[in-house]
């Protein structure tokens, strides 16, 4: 049986590689970048919610069950640049530093993941003109090194803002949907920063709360043992403060339906999820349905999220929309169950 291409080494695709390996079948996992681990990775994550576990722990247990995995050849640095029918799999082709390569695989499992949105296109919050306007994928980095510092000055802040649903929720920038993380992620750093420095300030900028399931009690958790606090309306501009030196978030409070002018020391943008370039491009060479969002569209989304409608071919995690890395990590293995039946036939 020629082995099962798994094309993304974020969490979907390395729990595809694995569940697909631990079911007795070779395993061929392609990743564009030098690393596995995608997002998690690249950004470095710290704790992930709701229970707060490190996102090494998470990302180290799917690592140790791939890497030297004999069932699982990894190939970084390397993309598909071509597809053909093959049946019962595929015939694709490599490019890596070697050049390209024709490979037979008897199934296919896309787990391209999502790209963060560029805050520097919501001009109006001074993303890249002010450094101490951050991405919270960049807080994320600094929190896992507990190095919470301004980076115009290298002193801690004493009161950060997170602002909510930036690049989502959003017609003028074309992103309407909700990325569902957002908020707990913004949460979460909160609390965590309030563990280690209570001496900071905590506020939370947001149009709704959207911590579905087992996050609803973080949130609340958040208010009441770490003092972190929500403020319901929304930010029309950041600039500089007098002086300089702090930044001032200027917006309306709708639950007092009055308009807020208020200093911070640094400012954190909760930036939303976008297909990533190799969804788009996986969707492309595989001829694949794309949502008014560019997400990969399942077959039945519904009731089979892993099903493409092209035989052979599955879909895992984030390329189907914006999901958390329990949600990624489960995708994975249901993506390997049918990948291995289909090759079983």
């Amino acid at each position: 049986m020629n082995p099962v291409l798994v094309v993304g080494g974020g969490p979907a695709g390395l729990s595809a590689a694995a569940e697909l390996a631990s079911l007795g079948a070779e395993a061929l996992l392609v990743e564009k970048e030098g690393y596995l681990g995608g997002n998690p990775k690249r950004w470095h994550y710290s704790l992930l919610a709701p229970d707060l576990k490190p996102a090494e722990e998470v990302l180290g247990d799917l690592l140790g069950k791939v890497e030297g995995n004999p069932r699982v050849e990894v190939r970084l640095g390397t993309s598909v640049t071509a597809v053909d029918p093959a049946p019962p799999g595929f015939r694709v082709t490599l490019q890596g530093g070697k050049g390209p390569e024709g490979r037979e695989v008897s199934a296919v499992i896309l787990a391209t993941g999502f790209d963060h949105f560029d805050s520097r296109r919501k001009f109006e919050y001074g993303y890249g003109r002010y450094p101490d306007v951050l991405d919270f994928k960049e807080l994320e980095g600094m929190i896992h090194d507990d190095k919470v510092l301004r980076p115009s000055d290298g002193k801690p802040p004493k009161r950060i803002a997170w602002v909510l649903c930036v690049g989502s929720r959003d017609l003028q920038v074309g992103n309407p949907w909700c990325c569902r993380m957002g908020c707990v992620v913004s949460i979460k750093q909160a609390v965590e920063i309030r563990q280690k420095h209570p001496e900071m300030e905590a506020f939370v900028y947001y149009m709704d709360i959207r911590t579905y399931g087992l996050w609803e009690d973080l949130y609340w958790k958040s208010m009441q043992q770490y003092g972190v606090k929500f403020i319901r309306g929304r930010i029309g501009q950041i600039t500089l403060a007098e002086g300089g030196k702090r930044l001032l978030a200027t917006g309306e409070d709708t639950l007092l339906s009055r308009p807020t002018e208020v200093p911070f020391d640094m400012v954190v943008l909760a930036s939303g999820m976008e297909p990533g370039q190799g969804t788009k491009r996986m969707a492309e060479l595989f001829h694949l349905p794309v949502g008014p969002e560019g997400f990969i569209t399942p077959k039945i989304s519904d009731i089979n999220p892993v099903d493409s409608g092209v035989p052979g071919l599955y879909l895992a995690g984030a390329a189907t929309g914006p999901k958390a890395i329990p949600d990624s990590v489960t995708e994975g293995m249901g993506a390997a169950l049918r990948a291995y039946q289909h090759a079983r036939r």
